[in-house]
């Protein structure tokens, strides 16, 4: 079915609704129905093609979801455009990794682009091989694969002031130029190893979570997951239905791992979802308000509504950890002193249960050093290991840090953030003209899907790019008190939320020194509304 004809079947549904509704009485429902009907009607109205010269040209770096989204943003318009792909494959994070239970935790339908809804996927949490197929398909609806070139790592983009153009230089030696520069590579694409003693006299195997060997081989041995953050949340059970001897977890700090009620949707759900679209768009609706919700009632810490929930919240979560667990000690060591939100929460139907296997154990004694035969701890401990498997996240200064960004001044625009990288509105940075970044610093989320995070700033870049088009301008860049204030406003908001600083716990989300630069401080449909439309005003434009 295309495009067309899922519009055309959700007018017609949304319609039928709305006069069935209204005619038996339901005003509220049939309203609903009405709103749905109306913003139905809305995607009639294509974006409008810009007039654009023919050597007009945009580069993307990254043909993960966001390199994806941009593409077919600019297809719309009419703009040409290349997308530089490090790997062999498109999907980034979906591609790259691969290791056991790879799979996200925000549901299927709403980790999905908006205007490509796919009514078959199979569970409410699909796995990473059926995300990546649906990555791939939305590509080639999309027109998108053309347009992109695998195996091209950027190393450098250098802004010329001259000819106001920008040329992006390839670890190969290509070289691109470019009136408009797209950073989509996003901020969880280096691994972070630990720093431990003895890592290179380790005699078995091992490796990072993202860089999982394919042809590792758990049968009958003894391994080791250190970490037990997201990746290890997922890791770690499904290793454990591996044929694996022994399985020790060492975990610096236990992960809040709610219950994330998979399920697998039944084939006339699917049905339905395919021949009734609005029913489909109504089931996505529910988990982003839902996310929204989730948002005010746990992650903000001075409302009075928060405290009530929160504290009925994470009694609930207490107590099924209790329940899952089998033996209370172990389900103390499991459970967080901290509250939830101040570290990435990581929900699992199977995690906690693993632990009541008799060959998975729980190592809490802190890692002294690593030996050639395994793990030592603190208390002296030698845990004898075939395999150690690194779940310890990413480097997501370094991931910012991918490449060198030769700005306005002539120097690597990179070595000057610090470690608290921003911009505004993690799209656009003082020094960068007719740069944009997506997935920049300061959009992500802990609450709801980033790939609505994207589409958001997909939608502000395209806009901007539009109108510097129409404008007959040949630059832009965003104003330094623009980007000061808006630093300002956003460590502002940070105020009075669970992931705020260090007082509580120490995670990714904050630097050393307790600066949150990473995540977005306010509910998703704020930052919509935000980015709705790119003000001019913002800009300094040279013509």
């Amino acid at each position: 079915m295309d495009d067309q004809s899922d519009l055309s079947l959700s007018i017609l549904s949304s319609g039928i609704a709305f006069l069935l509704l209204f005619a038996h009485g339901w005003t509220i429902s049939g309203l609903i129905a009405f709103a749905t009907f109306v913003y139905f009607l809305s995607k009639l109205v294509r974006p409008q093609k810009v007039n654009v010269s023919d050597d007009f040209h945009v580069v993307i770096v990254g043909a993960g979801v966001s390199g994806i989204c941009m593409g077919k943003k600019l297809n719309d318009i009419g703009v040409k455009y290349t997308i530089l792909e490090k790997s062999g494959g498109l999907g980034g994070t979906w591609y790259d990794n691969i290791y056991p239970g790879v799979a996200c935790d925000v549901a299927s339908h709403l980790y999905s682009f908006s205007f490509y809804l796919n009514p078959y996927w199979s569970r409410a949490f699909s796995g990473g091989k059926e995300i990546h197929g649906y990555l791939q398909r939305a590509a080639s609806r999309f027109g998108v694969y053309p347009h992109i070139k695998f195996n091209k790592r950027v190393m450098s983009s250098t802004w010329d002031k001259e000819t106001a153009l920008w040329t992006v230089r390839t670890e190969d030696g290509d070289q691109f130029t470019a009136n408009i520069f797209v950073a989509g590579s996003g901020g969880l694409h280096v691994p972070r190893l630990p720093t431990f003693k003895g890592m290179e006299e380790f005699q078995g195997e091992s490796f990072h979570t993202a860089l999982w060997k394919k042809d590792f081989d758990p049968t009958n041995k003894r391994v080791a997951v250190i970490g037990t953050g997201a990746s290890a949340v997922q890791t770690v059970p499904n290793l454990s239905e591996l044929g694996v001897k022994e399985l020790k977890v060492f975990q610096r700090t236990p992960c809040w791992a709610p219950p994330r009620l998979d399920y697998k949707y039944p084939e006339y759900i699917k049905t339905m979802f395919a021949m009734i679209p609005l029913t489909n768009m109504l089931h996505r609706w529910f988990f982003f308000w839902r996310s929204e919700l989730r948002f005010h009632l746990i992650f903000k810490e001075r409302s009075v509504l928060r405290q009530k929930a929160s504290q009925w919240i994470h009694n609930l979560v207490r107590r099924h950890i209790r329940h899952v667990v089998k033996d209370k000690e172990l389900a103390a060591k499991l459970t967080p002193d901290f509250s939830m939100g101040c570290k990435r929460i990581t929900p699992s139907d199977t995690y906690l249960q693993a632990f009541n296997k008799d060959f998975v154990h729980l190592v809490t004694d802190k890692i002294e050093e690593i030996t050639e035969n395994g793990v030592r701890t603190v208390d002296g401990t030698e845990h004898k290991l075939d395999a150690i498997v690194y779940a310890t996240g990413f480097d997501l200064l370094q991931s910012f840090k991918a490449f060198k960004y030769v700005g306005v001044d002539g120097k690597d625009v990179s070595e000057s953030f610090s470690d608290a990288p921003n911009a505004y509105y993690g799209i656009t940075h003082q020094d960068l003209p007719n740069t944009f970044w997506l997935l920049g610093p300061g959009t992500g989320l802990g609450h709801n899907s980033i790939i609505y995070m994207i589409e958001c700033q997909a939608n502000y870049v395209v806009d901007g790019i539009s109108k510097l088009i129409k404008n007959g301008a040949r630059s832009m860049v965003v104003k330094q008190e623009v980007q000061r204030n808006y630093w300002d406003y956003t460590q502002n908001n940070m105020k009075g939320k669970v992931f705020a600083d260090n007082s509580a716990c120490v995670g990714w989300y904050r630097n050393a020194r307790g600066v949150n630069w990473t995540l977005w401080p306010k509910d998703l449909i704020s930052y919509w509304w935000e980015t709705k439309s790119f003000d001019m005003n913002d800009y300094k434009i040279t013509y």
